[in-house]
């Protein structure tokens, strides 16, 4: 059966982002009617006015419960034949632990883990509404792979891993399918400046966020449940589950490269 975006209506948080942006130009531009969430209103209405009137703007930060609540408020107007969530919204603070304060580590695990599964928990209801209905967690290669100088970001993204998994087979018995996608590194505003150099000088593929956009979309059509994108870093995903020390003896040889550059941006 060939799926219908006009039909659905879909949530998508940390939506005017690089990934989210592209996101929701490909939605729109396939005529789903779209609920967009961010922070900043200026850049949530700029966003806006670029795409159809089949979109819906919430100014709001996803780790708060007040938004959430607001949300699942708004959403009772908006009902269709299918409803999907994308949980999109994500930050990262890269450097090593013992660099790390602990009002980052915590925004970073309310942002990236926390507030996606509150976020599902208060929209449960309303995705049950619909005929059918799928949750998109956007993952990363580092949701299977520990990479230093990454730490609590893997946490993050190894945690909405296992929380997708987990949903998915909790609503088996349902309409509503849990799916975890997750690209690799990608050009957008979540890099650091620091990150940029450490992904150019150890050679690793960056996509842009369209390409991603499109590639996350066919996994949503084919209705996956689970997809790592990109060649090696899949394979390396597929190679860490099964035998960690190897990937680890290989991930060593760029210790040092990852530790100057990380360490230069914190004394920066």
């Amino acid at each position: 059966m060939k799926f219908n975006w006009e039909q659905q209506t879909v949530v998508l948080t940390g939506a005017y982002g690089g990934l989210g942006r592209a996101l929701s130009d490909e939605l729109d531009g396939k005529g789903a009617h779209l609920l967009l969430i961010g922070r900043n209103e200026e850049k949530l209405n700029v966003l806006k006015s670029s795409l159809s009137n089949r979109v819906t703007a919430v100014v709001g930060d996803v780790s708060s419960q007040e938004s959430t609540q607001q949300i699942a408020r708004l959403l009772s107007d908006h009902n269709s034949e299918q409803h999907m969530l994308i949980n999109n919204a994500a930050i990262s603070h890269p450097g090593f632990l013992m660099n790390q304060s602990v009002a980052e580590i915590k925004q970073l695990m309310d942002v990236n883990l926390l507030a996606p599964i509150l976020l599902t928990q208060q929209l449960l209801p309303w995705l049950k509404q619909a005929r059918r209905a799928q949750i998109i967690n956007v993952g990363s290669s580092f949701g299977g792979i520990g990479y230093p100088g990454f730490s609590t970001y893997c946490a993050s993204k190894f945690g909405l891993r296992g929380f997708s998994q987990a949903l998915n087979r909790e609503l088996s018995d349902t309409q509503i399918t849990a799916s975890y996608l997750a690209p690799r590194a990608m050009s957008t505003g979540i890099n650091t400046s620091a990150v940029d150099r450490l992904n150019e000088q150890l050679g690793n593929a960056v996509d842009e966020p369209q390409n991603i956009a499109q590639q996350l979309i066919k996994a949503i059509e084919k209705k996956q449940t689970e997809k790592f994108f990109g060649w090696p870093e899949k394979m390396f995903v597929k190679i860490n589950a099964l035998l960690p020390g190897m990937v680890s003896k290989i991930v060593k040889k760029d210790q040092p490269t990852i530790q100057s550059l990380l360490n230069d941006e914190v004394k920066s």
